[in-house]
């Protein structure tokens, strides 16, 4: 089994928050590989979105990993680009006509 160990410094402007984590967990999930991040205690397992949060990790925040498994290598790269890539931008919200309401005077009466 391949084990890789490497550090990183988180660069997304938001850290990681809960959006980052859930992306970095999925694509964790896309490799035969278990990633571990070594940071003021014992490992912890990025596919566990709570003790990812736990770390409370912002910009600028280095932090060791290590993969281990057949796709180690390939992991990296992909924890890399979640690490650094800034959140996709939010969706414009949708632009509805404004609603057409006729209101019959008898209704207003009491």
């Amino acid at each position: 089994m391949k084990t890789v160990s490497w550090e990183s410094t988180v660069t997304n402007p938001n850290g990681v928050h809960c959006r980052v984590a859930e992306r970095l967990i999925k694509v964790i999930d896309e490799y035969e590989a278990t990633v571990q991040i070594i940071d003021r205690g014992p490992p912890i397992d990025c596919t566990s979105i709570l003790e990812l949060l736990s770390l409370a990790l912002v910009q600028g925040s280095r932090v060791r990993f290590t993969a281990q498994g057949l796709d180690a290598e390939q992991v990296v790269a992909a924890v890399e680009q979640v690490l650094s890539e800034p959140e996709p931008s939010e969706p414009e919200p949708h632009q509805n006509s404004p609603a057409q309401i006729q209101v019959q005077p008898e209704a207003l009466k009491e």
